[in-house]
């Protein structure tokens, strides 16, 4: 947050900051004029705020004297204050801007007949009426440290990726931010689990494995931004990044808005329905003025129809359901109280049907998720804000087989029945409260934050399993395997935290952000300390050049999934000659315990940029990220020996180095009527020395290897954006290219063969359009879409077979092509 107060010092004053290695010199006074003999005692105080009448931070204000004299600029701070000081008195403009809401400008502020003036800045949305409006341009902040990449509500809803109603589909739309097979991201070469995810302040990861698998309607998103390195001590255990989810709110107009409510057909087998994920919202006031609400509503549901496999054994379906219900009241002007309540319910009658598992491998899967929040923001005089607020996250998870047959495992394929139904249940409680404190001035300006964290987190986990074959090409028997007990435990665990930050504004052109936070949960028994620095500072007075650096001690949360693997089990793998019949002794027991005195994985990560404005709106960033794990968590093979026999004895132990590098550039161009292109390049490397996961259903009989980790991409390369044509169309794209990600070999005996990652898939490339135009129709307005998915028909495969035994070896799947897509959108009334 950049300093709003100006000061005039009697001589000039200098101050050499030295970031990374690069010297930085910085005048005091922004605008470079000798100080005056007597100041000014007019003064003007700002507060901004949106159409609910919450505070808008790090908003920018230019504040121009009506004669043309030189122009005083702020920015406001968490309590959305800005205060000019020694101002002539007298007629100015006042300009007010921040991305995702549209600018206010004022011609009629008459400083020196009042102190203070209230802006309000509306959110951008989908106007459905004709009013003038201008979007807040890009422009660089000189108070922003954290490097992050935002989606707005418009690419959200409008750009062309592959599965518009799922958000995780559009966070790779951003630099560093990769999607596995499996729908999770990857944020700067770290895991999914090191990612903290949030939801409107609240963290909303998966308590137990450390998955984003909540879902939340993307109409009703705001903005999405990811934070990938320099964020504050604010945000808590993450050592990989943070996702920042913000939803919207109603205002005093009734709107709605409704998304592919018809079904899309297939002639695969016959005319079905492929799939229908039709969404609506609806917000409005519950009394103008004073209370507001939100209900955002999706669901979907698809069929998926296998040729290769017999008819009424061919299809399975998938149905999803979610709900975002928010509201706010404004008990006050300054005390407002906003609760929500998410709900998300997953179905799937034959889970995991494809050509290899026929209908009766399949399993009946169910999932369930519900998030309750409340927050209250009090504003108080002089600046001090306390936000509060609790929230009770609840997550279920069933996996039952359609029988009881024995399952049997091909080298083509499986039959039966699944050997393993499962059942899991966590709830995680949570308190948080944050306050920001009156701006302090001694050496410049200093805003203090201070914030506490408690949660409590319960799991319970029950496995039932029963024996189960694998069997040899030519029929004969290689290796059964049995199971020990059919495990029902439960875990809880809480924690937490407490940090201080500092906003230290030098001047208007240097902030330095030092901060320090405290972590302790009831596993790992420690308090971590973990102290955080970030500084920017504007290069040239005429604001277009800014550098920007920081480092800082990172840690993970505690993961359940790994502490509890001692207690899901232990597995028998009872190896046979080539006639089938001769057990090959002993048989390989796989079984996991945890270290004695286990520590918390720490990381270093530092990271040091520029930002330069170019002609033409064109703004240029240069980003260089480096990590450096330690103390990671990883299970090794205790039971390797020099004969060469199979083990799998695993504990967990603080083995884990793990190393990410990466050189970024990114290009951003405006255009008139909020048309924009994007592209960047990245070039990095992210290693580990324990790459291999081990688990009880498909163990590995490998020691841990080190190598690149399976979302490594060394090159890639992304555009995107809007385009306008002809007669009201608009073109929206997506160019993306990247290196394959890395693969391992194995051989029948589930064994590594070579380096981890030592093959890649084929080069990714993909390119999306869409044309789009809106229309009024029957007293609505509406949108129409026409476009094409992977135009090029690249056929980018997601799985292959892997085993070096196997006469498939190296037979890639999981293609999918071109594929053309609609859509149409109404909008609201005309």
């Amino acid at each position: 947050m950049r300093q709003s107060r100006r000061r005039w010092y009697r001589q000039s004053s200098i101050i050499l900051v030295c970031l990374c290695g690069v010297e930085v010199a910085l005048g005091l006074c922004a605008d470079g004029r000798p100080q005056p003999q007597e100041q000014q005692a007019a003064k003007l105080l700002v507060t901004v705020v949106d159409e609910n009448g919450v505070a808008v931070p790090f908003a920018r204000l230019i504040l121009q004297p009506a004669d043309g004299s030189m122009a005083h600029r702020g920015e406001s701070d968490d309590a959305g204050r800005c205060e000019f000081t020694n101002l002539a008195s007298g007629l100015h403009h006042l300009r007010v801007e921040k991305e995702g809401f549209y600018a206010v400008s004022d011609d009629q502020v008459r400083v020196g007949e009042s102190e203070s003036v209230e802006v309000t800045l509306n959110h951008q949305q989908e106007y459905v009426e004709r009013v003038n409006v201008t979007y807040s341009p890009p422009a660089i902040d000189p108070a922003k440290t954290v490097a992050s990449e935002n989606l707005g509500s418009r690419e959200i809803v409008d750009l062309p990726y592959t599965v518009t109603r799922d958000i995780r589909y559009a966070l790779p739309l951003l630099p560093g931010v990769l999607q596995d097979v499996f729908g999770q991201v990857h944020v700067n070469g770290s895991s999914t689990r090191q990612v903290y995810d949030r939801l409107d302040g609240f963290n909303i990861t998966d308590p137990v494995d450390g998955f984003f698998n909540v879902r939340v309607s993307v109409d009703a998103l705001r903005s999405v931004d990811v934070q990938g390195s320099r964020y504050p001590v604010e945000y808590g255990k993450g050592s990989g990044g943070i996702l920042s989810l913000t939803t919207g709110m109603g205002d005093d107009r009734f709107r709605f808005t409704g998304t592919d409510f018809v079904p899309s057909l297939q002639s695969r087998k016959g005319i079905h329905i492929n799939a229908w994920t039709p969404r609506g919202m609806v917000t409005g006031p519950i009394r103008k003025g004073k209370a507001w609400f939100l209900d955002a509503l999706e669901g979907e549901y698809d069929l998926n129809v296998v040729p290769e496999l017999p008819a009424g054994a061919d299809r399975n379906s998938v149905w999803r359901f979610g709900n975002l219900a928010k509201a706010q009241i404004n008990l006050t002007p300054s005390n407002i109280l906003t609760s929500s309540f998410l709900v998300n319910h997953f179905g799937s009658p034959n889970y995991g049907l494809d050509r290899f598992d026929p209908l009766e491998t399949t399993l009946n899967a169910r999932d369930e998720a519900y998030i309750f929040s409340v927050k209250d923001l009090a504003y108080f005089s002089g600046g001090t804000l306390l936000e509060t607020g609790v929230a009770l996250s609840r997550f279920r998870d069933r996996f039952t087989p359609q029988g009881d047959q024995p399952y049997v495992v091909y080298p083509e394929g499986t039959r039966g029945n699944y050997f393993e139904s499962a059942a899991d249940h966590s709830v995680r409680v949570q308190g948080m409260a944050n306050l920001v404190l009156p701006p302090a001035h001694w050496a410049g300006r200093h805003e203090f934050k201070l914030g506490v964290d408690l949660d409590r987190v319960t799991y319970d986990q029950s496995y039932n399993r029963r024996d189960y074959s694998i069997l040899r090409e030519n029929g004969t028997l290689e290796r059964k395997v049995t199971f020990i007990g059919n495990p029902s435990f439960g875990r809880k665990n809480s924690e937490a935290s407490g940090y201080a930050q500092d906003r230290w504004s030098l001047s208007d052109r240097l902030v330095i952000e030092p901060g320090l936070r405290l972590d302790w949960d009831e596993i790992v028994r420690d308090v971590l300390i973990s102290p955080r620095l970030a500084s920017s500072g504007m290069l040239t007075r005429d604001g277009n050049t800014k550098i920007v650096a920081g480092a800082g001690i990172y840690y993970d949360a505690s993961s359940l999934a790994f502490i509890t693997s001692p207690l899901t089990g232990q597995r028998l793998d009872y190896f046979y000659d080539p006639t089938g019949t001769v057990v090959i002794p002993p048989p390989v027991e796989t079984s996991f315990q945890v270290q004695r005195g286990i520590k918390e994985p720490r990381f270093l990560n530092w990271s040091a940029g520029v930002e330069r404005k170019l002609p033409a709106a064109t703004y240029l960033r240069v980003e260089f990220i480096q990590k450096r794990g330690h103390n990671g968590w990883t299970y090794i093979n205790q039971g390797l020996n020099q004969s060469g026999a199979l083990s799998a004895m695993f504990e967990l132990e603080n083995q884990r180095r793990d190393k990410y590098d990466a050189l970024g550039v990114t290009l951003r161009r405006s255009f008139k009527g909020a048309h924009s292109v994007f592209a960047s390049y990245t070039r990095s490397a992210a290693r580990s020395n324990a790459v291999l996961n081990f688990n009880l259903e498909n163990p590995l009989f490998s020691q841990q290897a080190g190598g690149p980790f399976s979302w490594d991409t060394p090159n890639r390369f992304q555009s995107w954006g809007f385009l306008p044509l002809w007669r009201e169309f608009d073109l929206a794209y997506i160019v993306d290219w990247r290196d394959g990600f890395p693969f391992s070999l194995y051989n029948e005996n589930q064994q590594l063969v070579g380096p981890p990652g030592s093959r890649r898939f084929p080069d990714y490339f993909s390119l999306n359009l869409a044309f789009e135009r809106r229309f009024n129709l029957f007293g609505f307005q509406w949108s129409l879409r026409a476009g094409c998915d992977d135009i090029t028909n690249r056929r980018n495969p997601t799985a292959v077979n892997s085993n070096v035994d196997s006469p498939q070896f190296l037979t890639f799947g999981g293609v999918e092509g071109r594929v053309l897509t609609s859509r149409i959108r109404l909008l609201g009334r005309k």
